[in-house]
């Protein structure tokens, strides 16, 4: 991938010790040429501890709750930070929200008004919502949202977020552009982060045995966060303003089969047992998450990893950073 546009550049990168920021600055640091990285995000305890020794990043306390009045100038933005546990749609809705709309409007504000290059919003492939044929979704079809459902507040806030992106394009010529991401794992996971492709790779890891709340015969599309951060940078090189992007992998895999592989690779047992009703209500209601990434493709991206050896990746890098810590 030719990222000789980042040269020289500033970028900021709003949720950086996340999952997919993380893998994203990681990637940065490796190409070497960026002339600084902002990491946006609220624990400067986890900063220090993971880039403290790299001079080409800083650290900038941020809340998406709060006004953007951050004095930085810089020329892309990255906006990867968000409410990212399922449980918390469904318990802190309001919150779920107002984190997404709020954060990225503050920061198309803040590029209309400071000459920013790009803004990337990182929205999920939630968006396309429910529907009935296992079909891969492509950026121009969608499926249900059903409002009557607390859990819908996560969904509806990303697609409220991408038309506010389109808006300020519109309106206000703000380049943006956006990217859906799929089912994002990899060993920049955050130990909080309940999401069952993060939840059990921490487990799988640590030798603790796989619990399934399912059947997991749902298909996603699952990619390793490294082939995420290529697909996300090459969108933000070379992506069109104002359109939206799918970021996953060719190879479609079932619940079952990456916790499978996760109990493979751990060495660990897997069961199934029933779940609660709370649990219920958090689930993912997309009984096919499958998304096309021919669009991301055209641009010149190119899959690295296949699921087995992204997962297998992913708890044997896991194993080493706990072991570390020990």
């Amino acid at each position: 991938m030719d990222l000789t546009g980042l040269d020289g550049k500033c970028i900021a990168v709003t949720g950086g010790m996340g999952l997919i920021g993380s893998a994203i600055v990681d990637l940065l640091l490796i190409y070497g040429k960026t002339s600084k990285i902002f990491i946006l995000a609220n624990s400067e305890a986890k900063f220090l501890d993971r880039y403290s020794g790299y001079e080409k990043v800083g650290f900038v306390e941020y809340n998406a709750l709060e006004k953007f009045n951050i004095d930085l100038a810089v020329d892309y933005i990255i906006h990867c930070a968000g409410i990212a546990s399922p449980e918390l749609y469904v318990e802190q809705p309001v919150e779920t929200m107002l984190t997404n709309i709020l954060g990225i409007k503050d920061l198309l504000e803040y590029a209309k008004d400071n000459q920013v290059e790009r803004v990337l919003y990182v929205s999920s492939s939630e968006i396309y919502g429910r529907r009935e044929n296992g079909d891969s979704f492509v950026e121009s079809e969608y499926g249900i949202v059903d409002l009557d459902e607390i859990r819908s507040s996560y969904p509806v806030a990303k697609r409220a977020s991408e038309m506010l992106c389109k808006s300020y394009t519109s309106q206000y010529g703000v380049d943006s552009v956006i990217v859906r991401p799929g089912h994002i794992y990899g060993p920049t996971v955050n130990e909080k982060d309940k999401r069952i492709s993060s939840e059990f790779a921490i487990k799988a890891a640590k030798g603790d045995k796989l619990i399934m709340k399912s059947s997991g015969m749902q298909k996603r599309s699952y990619c390793y966060s490294v082939d995420a951060a290529v697909q996300i940078l090459t969108v933000l090189l070379y992506g069109k303003m104002g359109e939206a992007y799918n970021i996953g992998n060719d190879s479609v895999t079932s619940i079952r089969e990456m916790v499978e592989m996760y109990a493979k690779y751990g060495e660990v047992a897997c069961e199934v047992v029933e779940p609660t009703v709370g649990e219920v209500k958090a689930f993912n209601p997309m009984n096919h998450s499958v998304l096309s990434n021919e669009k991301v493709k055209a641009l010149g991206y190119s899959d690295a990893f296949t699921a087995e050896e992204g997962l297998e990746h992913t708890v044997r890098i896991l194993k080493e950073i706990l072991s570390d810590k020990e």
